[in-house]
């Protein structure tokens, strides 16, 4: 499923598409669900959502984004090799077709390119996935990337003295261009998974107007997986607690982990359908493993161990060893997370955990 062809697009390009993750059966059955949850919204109201991505209502919960989870967890035991992996429970993305008038299509100089890694992250920390239920062609609701970018990660990051790139700008994309970076549009078949490098540039695209395959929608499940190896006890507190309570994981399943907020905003629908219980899927032994609820301690495998990431080791126990440089970038870190605390106590009225890693 996962060929060397797909690992060295990953490392020359920093994107891949993997074929035939899902079958065509089940994604039209994973898109049915989807259809009729969208129908319990009342008086046709749209859920929450920014470009696509819904990261409310727990939707990275529902029976079709473990059901993925699970579908995809082989592909990342190849690109990782090992089993033992944590999953992130991510957002889903559903799109209408701006044909129908509810949606814009795309225009010039519409762009949302961001990096997902912030500058403490140093080198390779995780490869996000999405898998694709509904076909996707290249002038469809697709994902557009600045090819090879990921190459150029820390020294735009220095350069530009940013901890974090939420938007890329004109001068900076024409930085990125001169090193011979490529804006491309990423098409990706039904049932298949895009695989990206944490540190591309990269964002979902609106469909172009004319486009061959009008009134076509958008269905995403987000799915991303790294070594069980990698994680801390913190890490997996996070992770235990978001299982239980049903939130969603940004898309850092190791380290580093942090939940969406459930805050929905003034005028934007409540869940109509609220998820009291997790669906069967979800409670099963190699979901619950997936979430960090479970350990690993108990397999027997010579695989991968879930202790801690040994970096200085002479033999670390995983393939890939994720290093950071927190000290560097303290003081954004901490500005960052001021700012995140002021905004919540505004919204809300408490005071929100933002806390130093």
């Amino acid at each position: 499923m996962f060929t060397q062809q797909n690992r060295q697009d990953l490392e020359t390009k920093g994107v891949t598409v993997v074929r035939d993750v899902i079958s065509l059966e089940d994604c039209d059955r994973h898109q049915q669900f989807f259809r009729d949850w969208l129908k319990t919204f009342p008086d046709g109201q749209w859920p929450q959502s920014r470009n696509s991505l819904i990261q409310k209502y727990s939707s990275g919960h529902l029976q079709p984004a473990w059901e993925v989870r699970l579908a995809a967890k082989s592909v990342f035991a190849q690109v990782w090799e090992t089993n033992k992996l944590l999953s992130s429970m991510d957002a889903i993305a559903i799109g209408r077709p701006p044909e129908d008038g509810e949606e814009n299509f795309w225009s010039e100089g519409d762009s949302w390119l961001h990096v997902d890694q912030t500058a403490e992250r140093v080198g390779l920390h995780a490869y996000q996935g999405a898998v694709y239920l509904e076909d996707c062609d290249e002038r469809d609701w697709t994902f557009e990337v600045m090819e090879n970018s990921h190459l150029y990660f820390n020294e735009f990051m220095e350069r530009t003295d940013q901890w974090q790139c939420r938007n890329l700008k004109g001068p900076d994309m024409d930085w990125l261009k001169s090193k011979g970076c490529k804006r491309l549009r990423v098409p990706c078949p039904k049932g298949g998974l895009l695989l990206w490098d944490s540190r591309l540039f990269h964002a979902n695209a609106r469909p172009v107007k004319g486009r061959e395959h009008r009134g076509r929608w958008r269905f995403v499940v987000f799915v991303c997986m790294t070594p069980a190896a990698w994680a801390t006890p913190s890490d997996l507190e996070v992770k235990r607690t978001a299982y239980k309570e049903r939130k969603l994981t940004r898309h850092w399943p190791s380290q580093g982990v942090s939940v969406f907020s459930t805050f929905i905003n003034r005028g934007q629908p409540r869940d109509p359908t609220e998820l009291h219980h997790l669906p069967e899927v979800a409670r099963t032994e190699e979901a619950k493993r997936l979430a960090g609820v479970l350990s690993y301690d108990d397999d027997d495998d010579d695989d991968n161990d879930d202790g801690a990431c040994l970096e200085d080791a002479q033999q670390p126990r995983c393939s890939v060893c994720p290093t950071w440089n927190i000290d560097r970038w303290a003081a954004q870190i901490q500005d960052f997370k001021d700012g995140k605390n002021h905004q919540y106590k505004e919204r809300t009225g408490k005071k929100t955990p933002f806390k130093a890693r």
